[in-house]
């Protein structure tokens, strides 16, 4: 019996990791370099304004960055007896509670490719996924997806131990059925 809840870190594509990391280092570089740029060095108040401009924009897209950066090493899949819980940040649409009896099926799969209609880069969001349809993917790497088809939607997700993951749901859910 799952009394407090199994507790999935997933594992975090090591790409992926360098990717946002390069990504956070390369946005200040670029903002220093355009600094120097000879037309933002004229002492006009429009040079003043688009240095400033140039600053804030800057600033804003670094912690955006860092904030999913660090909410990648955040993300978790929590399994109850009751439902399975999505951990993300609202930047790519929030955690996600699935009840365990609105589950119609939950199977390992590739990562699809799919169309992003909202959410943050690779990490997650709302795809739209051809055979599949919409559905919300928090991923943090490209190698271990589980497809969870649910009354309310479609989840894809990478858990650390995906067949292990898959077999604690369908133990959890036939449980389930007995006791009914």
């Amino acid at each position: 019996m799952v009394e407090m809840g199994i507790v999935n870190k997933p594992e975090i594509l090591r790409s992926l990791k360098w990717m946002y990391a390069v990504i956070t280092i390369f946005i200040p570089a670029l903002g220093v370099i355009l600094a120097y740029f000879p037309s933002l060095q004229t002492p006009s108040t429009a040079g003043i304004t688009a240095m400033v401009v140039l600053i804030v924009v800057i600033g804003f897209v670094e912690t955006v960055m860092l904030w999913i950066l660090a909410s990648i090493y955040r993300t978790r899949y929590i399994l109850t007896e009751d439902e399975l819980i999505l951990k993300a940040p609202r930047l790519i649409g929030g955690s996600k509670r699935i009840p365990l009896g609105t589950i119609k099926s939950v199977e390992r799969t590739l990562i699809p490719f799919g169309f992003r209609l909202f959410g943050a880069s690779f990490y997650g969001g709302y795809y739209y996924f051809p055979g599949v349809g919409k559905a919300f993917m928090v991923i943090t790497n490209f190698k271990d997806g589980v497809l969870v088809k649910a009354k309310h939607g479609n989840y894809v997700i990478t858990p650390g131990n995906p067949d292990r993951f898959v077999e604690t749901i369908k133990e959890i859910k036939s449980r389930e059925l007995t006791r009914v």
